[in-house]
């Protein structure tokens, strides 16, 4: 009687892994990942101000949320740069919040900041980004009476097998 004959299990079977990067600029490859998935996700702008008016001024947009998919060295170093948050406008100002900034990593498409809210009671309503479950790094600053709220900073997910 003929047996079949199957090949081992892998001793060493790979294992998920996901880093958050909220600071930094630098993120070196780990050893033996040739590839990585990144999701960038833009800072929040900032909320506007209502100038005291008896209404609120309108709150920022959430940034972009950007996936990609990376081949990369193992021990390789990858630039990147965290979005900051947009600042809320000041007391008083009926002026509108500031822009979040853009969140990069070399290689992959940039994930743009949310515009910041209008003021003075004026505009639309800023909309929350697409941020992954949990988290509200990117999600835009409210608008406020006296004084708009800052967006959230961005950030990177960078996920790996190894």
């Amino acid at each position: 009687m003929a047996s079949t004959v199957f090949p081992a299990a892998s001793a060493a079977s790979k294992t998920r892994y996901v880093t958050t990067l909220l600071s930094g600029t630098s993120y070196t490859v780990p050893a033996g990942v040739t590839y990585v998935n990144v999701t960038l996700v833009g800072a929040g702008g900032g909320g506007g101000d209502g100038g005291g008016a008896t209404e609120p001024a309108y709150s920022g947009n959430g940034g972009q949320v950007i996936t990609s998919n990376l081949v990369t060295t193992p021990g390789g170093s990858i630039a990147y740069a965290i979005g900051a948050a947009g600042a809320g406008a000041s007391a008083n100002t009926s002026l509108p919040g500031s822009t979040g900034g853009t969140t990069t990593f070399t290689g992959a498409t940039s994930a743009t900041g949310g515009t910041g809210g209008a003021g003075g009671a004026t505009g639309a309503n800023g909309i929350s980004g697409n941020v992954p479950a949990g988290l509200n790094a990117a999600n835009g600053g409210m608008g406020g009476v006296t004084n708009g709220g800052s967006g959230g900073a961005g950030c990177i997910f960078v996920e790996y097998w190894a």
